[in-house]
């Protein structure tokens, strides 16, 4: 049972990235899985719930599997290596994870609000948590906020921007070794500006964002 559900989920990953939500059924999905047509009534009840799945799949266990019990320090920079490798920038293609969340915020699903509610928000709040801890200053914050933002853009950037860095970059090549380099620059580099506002404590202006 644990198996089909697996191939489900990972077929449904590859045919909502190639064909969006609206235009992918349940018929390919499980052709693809190999799978019974009423797999994934049992599994998952419908459509929008093993679409639901299939994001879970994709943003949570990008960090689910970083340890509490290391420092904050420590913390940011496995969730940073795990939201990259995640989105397969390793790999000659972009994963389909990455390719199914490009969709998501291009044109939003009508599942949108449960996606950032039941899935990215729990994952952005207990980065703003580790940011925070670094910091010194609630989650909630403007100033957690905004490093929270910024880390997640660096991540973003290498991902969406990959063409365009290997076209200006002549010799650059991402894969394994490049992601892993690339991860701890981030950390490297976010940890010294949140290190810095620590020592600053000179909260920004309170702004309307």
């Amino acid at each position: 049972m644990a198996a089909t559900r697996a191939r489900l989920i990972e077929a449904a990953g590859e045919v909502f990235a190639e064909h969006g939500y609206h235009s992918a059924t349940v018929r390919d999905i499980c052709a693809r899985a190999g799978a019974n047509i009423a797999a994934v009534n049992y599994h998952f009840g419908d459509k929008t719930e093993l679409y639901l799945a299939v994001i879970r799949e994709s943003v949570c266990s990008a960090t689910d599997l970083v340890p509490e019990e290391i420092g904050p320090d420590e913390q940011l920079v496995a969730m940073i290596t795990a939201m990259l490798r995640k989105m397969g920038l390793a790999a000659e293609h972009p994963g389909w994870h990455f390719r199914i969340m490009a969709h998501e915020m291009v044109a939003p699903t009508p599942v949108f609000a449960r996606v950032v509610d039941e899935v990215i928000g729990p994952q952005y709040n207990r980065l703003r948590g580790v940011i925070g801890r670094i910091i010194g200053l609630p989650p909630g914050h403007e100033q957690t906020r905004l490093a929270a933002n910024s880390v997640v853009a660096q991540v973003i950037f290498y991902a969406h921007g990959r063409p365009v860095i290997e076209r200006l970059w002549p010799g650059f090549a991402m894969n394994k070794r490049t992601v892993t380099r690339i991860a701890r620059h981030i950390a490297s580099f976010s940890l010294c500006s949140l290190r810095a506002m620590r020592r600053a404590r000179r909260p920004l202006k309170e702004t309307t964002l």
